[in-house]
C-alpha cells in the first residue's frame, strides 16, 4: 500500500483512534502521544495489512497492543520539579470527552469501575459502534469472549446504577 492509499484509507478512523488513545491513557497529552505513535506504528506495518476493509480494527488492535506495551514497560518513577516549576495541566480530560457524548457522571463512574477488558470492550461497542467482530479483532478474543465480557460489563453497570439509584432515593424502589 503506497503512503497515499494508506493516509487515504486511514484518515476517516482518526476521530475513533484518538478517542480510543483518551479512553486508554486517560490524559490529553498522553493520547496524542499514543495516537500518534499508533499511527507512525500503523504507517511502517502498512504492507502486513491484509484485508484493507478491516483497517479500522487494525488500527485500533495496534493501538492498543502499544498501550499494553507501555503500561507493561513502566516502572514507577518520582518527577521532582526544581525551583517550584510549574507544569501545565491538561483542562480537557476523557470525562469531558465523553461527557459531550452525552453520557451522565453516573454512567461514567460505573464505565470507570469495570475491569479494563470489560471497559474496553463496551466502549468500543456502546460508544464507538464497532462489530463483535471488529472488538474482536481489536481485543484478539474470539467473538465468544467479546460476548461474555459485554454481558458481564452490561450486568455490572446495571448493578451499580441500580444501587446508585437506589442510594440516591434513600434506598426506596
Amino acid at each position: 500500500m503506497s503512503p497515499e492509499e494508506f493516509a487515504e484509507r486511514v484518515e476517516p478512523h482518526l476521530g475513533i483512534l484518538y478517542r480510543m488513545a483518551r479512553r486508554l491513557s486517560r490524559s490529553r497529552a498522553e493520547a496524542e502521544d499514543l495516537a500518534q505513535e499508533g499511527l507512525l506504528r500503523a504507517f511502517e506495518r502498512r504492507k502486513s495489512l491484509r484485508d484493507p476493509r478491516r483497517i479500522r480494527s487494525w488500527l485500533l488492535s495496534l493501538l492498543r497492543n502499544l498501550h499494553l506495551n507501555r503500561v507493561r514497560d513502566e516502572r514507577p518513577h518520582l518527577v521532582v520539579l526544581s525551583g517550584g516549576a510549574a507544569f501545565e495541566h491538561p483542562t480537557a480530560d476523557l470525562e469531558e470527552e465523553i461527557q459531550s457524548r452525552a453520557l451522565s457522571d453516573e454512567v461514567l463512574l460505573a464505565l470507570r469501575a469495570l475491569p479494563e477488558e470489560q471497559a474496553t470492550a463496551l466502549w468500543l461497542r456502546a460508544v464507538e459502534g464497532l462489530s463483535y467482530q471488529e472488538i474482536a479483532e481489536v481485543m484478539g478474543t474470539p467473538v465468544g469472549t467479546v460476548r461474555s465480557r459485554l454481558a458481564r460489563a452490561r450486568e455490572a453497570m446495571l448493578e451499580r446504577l441500580r444501587k446508585e439509584a437506589a442510594a440516591a432515593s434513600g434506598g426506596r424502589r
